[in-house]
C-alpha cells in the first residue's frame, strides 16, 4: 500500500492528531511479520470496480465471479474479508500442507462450520461417525438437520454400501471424519473412504479434522486428493501449541477455499491480526514440539500399562492394538508419530473419583485440571463433563460405562515428572476404599 504523503497546507491540532506520523517510514523490512492491526485500508478504483462486479456477479459460477473473488481474497481493504497477517498464515498452512490454498477462521468450530456449510447446499446427506469432537457431533446431528434438513448417513454404512435405496451419492454434501478421534484416539480409515467415495460419489469431499496429528505427523493429502478433499484444524491446539490463542485453518484446492471464505466473512468468524500473529509465531516451532509430545506420549503410555493391573486402568490408545490399524496409519503407530493424547478408566470408580484424581495432579503442579489439548503444558481432563458431554453421545461411543474416563494430553515437560505425578495421584485414589 502506497504511504500517504505530507501535506503541504497548515493542520490544525486535531487533524494532527489524526495524520501526523503516518509518512512512510523509509526502507523497513522486519524479520517477522508486524501485526497488522489496522481494520481497514485504502481502496484503489480498480478494487472498488472490482468488488462492484464480485457481487454482481456472485453465485453464477461464470469464471469472471470466480477471478473477481480471488482479486477480492488477496485484497486488502477491510480486515473481516483479508489481512496481512493471516494472509501470510494462510499461505504457510497451505505450503505445510502441499496444496493450493487456505483460510483461517476465528476457531476450530469457525473452520468446521464454514468449511461444512459451503458444501451442504442442495445437499441431503453427510456421512459421519459419532467419533468426534462433541461441538462438531452437535453440528452434524442436529444443527444441520434442525436448520437445512441434511440427515446423517453413519460412515459403517458408507464403508459397507449399505445404503437405503433412496439414497443417490449426488445427494451426498461430504464425508467428515477425525483422523484420530477424540477422546477415543480411535483412526478414520481414511484410504477405504476414498476408495468408497471415489468408486460410489467420486465428487463428492472428504473432509478431515486432522487436529490430534498434526501435518507434522500425518500429511493427510498423501492418501487424499488436494484437489477435491479438504483437511482442518482446531489450531487452538497444537499448531499454536502454547494456549493463548484461539483460531482455526482450513486448507484445500483454491476452487474449494474460495466457498469456505465466502462462508468465514459472511458469518463472521474470521481471525484477528493479532492472533493470526501468535498462531504463526507458535506454528515456527511445531515441528520441535511434537517430536517432544510424541516421545512423552510413549513414555507415559509405558507406564500406564505396565501399572493397568496394579490400579484397574483401562487404556484408550492405538499402541493398545484393540482397534483396526488402517493402512496409512500404520507407520505412525511403528513410528510412534501418534500426538500427545491419551485416555483411560479407572475400573471401580467413579465421576467423584475422577475429579478427585484430577485435583491431586492439579495440586502436584505439574498436570493441570483444565479443559483442551495440545498445548506446551499437560492438562487432563474428563470429557463427559467437558468435550463429549451430551448424553446422546456418549451413549454412541459407550462412553457412559466409563464413570471415571479421563483425558490426558501430555505437554513437553519432562515425561518422569508427568509420570511422577501420574503415579501419586493413582496410588492416593486406588487406596481409597
Amino acid at each position: 500500500m502506497t504511504a500517504r504523503s505530507k501535506k503541504s497546507s497548515p493542520q490544525k491540532p486535531g487533524t494532527k492528531l489524526v495524520h501526523a506520523g503516518a509518512e512512510e517510514q523509509g526502507n523497513v523490512q522486519p524479520a517477522v511479520t508486524p501485526i497488522y492491526r489496522a481494520t481497514t485500508y485504502g481502496m484503489s478504483l480498480d478494487l472498488y470496480r472490482g468488488t462492484r462486479k464480485y457481487y454482481q456477479t456472485k453465485g453464477s459460477g461464470t469464471k469472471a465471479s470466480e477471478l473477481e473473488l480471488r482479486k477480492l481474497r488477496s485484497s486488502f481493504f477491510y480486515a473481516r474479508y483479508a489481512n496481512p497477517n493471516v494472509a501470510v498464515l494462510q499461505r504457510k498452512m497451505a505450503a505445510l500442507e502441499g496444496c493450493e490454498d487456505g483460510v483461517a477462521t476465528s476457531s476450530g468450530m469457525g473452520a468446521i462450520t464454514s468449511t461444512i456449510l459451503s458444501v451442504v447446499k442442495g445437499k441431503k446427506y453427510i456421512v459421519t461417525s459419532p467419533h468426534l469432537y462433541g461441538s462438531s457431533f452437535y453440528l452434524l446431528f442436529h444443527e444441520l438437520r434442525e436448520m437445512f434438513g441434511i440427515e446423517v448417513l453413519l460412515l459403517e454404512d458408507f464403508l459397507s454400501k449399505g445404503w437405503p435405496d433412496k439414497i443417490d451419492g449426488k445427494d451426498i454434501a461430504a464425508v467428515y471424519v477425525e483422523s484420530l478421534s477424540n477422546p477415543l484416539l480411535v483412526f478414520a480409515p481414511l484410504d477405504e473412504i476414498r476408495d468408497v467415495r471415489d468408486e460410489l460419489c467420486p465428487m463428492t469431499p472428504i473432509i478431515v479434522d486432522n487436529t490430534l496429528l498434526t501435518p507434522i505427523n500425518l500429511e493427510v493429502f498423501r492418501v487424499l486428493k488436494p484437489k477435491r478433499d479438504v483437511v482442518l484444524y482446531s489450531a487452538t491446539k497444537y499448531l499454536g501449541g502454547h494456549s493463548d490463542v484461539i483460531a482455526g485453518i482450513v486448507c484445500g484446492s483454491s476452487a474449494m477455499m474460495d466457498g469456505v471464505w465466502e462462508k468465514m466473512t459472511l458469518y463472521g468468524c474470521c481471525l484477528d491480526a493479532e492472533s493470526a500473529y501468535y498462531l504463526e509465531r507458535g506454528m515456527k516451532t511445531l515441528h520441535i514440539r511434537m517430536e517432544k509430545h510424541n516421545q512423552n506420549l510413549h513414555e507415559v503410555f509405558k507406564y500406564l500399562k505396565s501399572v493397568s493391573g496394579k490400579f484397574g486402568i483401562k487404556i484408550f490408545h492405538p499402541l493398545m492394538g484393540e482397534n483396526p490399524i488402517p493402512k496409512y496409519a500404520k507407520q505412525l503407530v511403528k513410528q510412534k508419530r501418534l500426538g500427545g493424547m491419551i485416555a483411560f478408566h479407572i475400573e471401580s470408580k467413579g465421576q467423584k473419583d475422577g475429579i478427585r484424581f484430577m485435583e491431586i495432579l492439579h495440586e502436584k503442579g505439574v498436570i493441570q485440571h483444565a479443559p483442551s489439548l495440545g498445548g506446551v503444558e499437560s492438562l487432563i481432563s474428563m470429557p463427559c463433563n467437558t468435550s463429549q458431554p451430551t448424553r446422546e453421545q456418549q451413549k454412541l461411543l459407550g462412553l457412559d460405562q466409563y464413570g471415571c474416563l479421563l483425558r490426558l494430553s501430555t505437554g513437553i515437560e519432562d515425561a518422569g515428572d508427568i509420570i511422577g505425578s501420574l503415579d501419586t495421584a493413582f496410588t492416593k485414589i486406588c487406596s481409597r476404599r
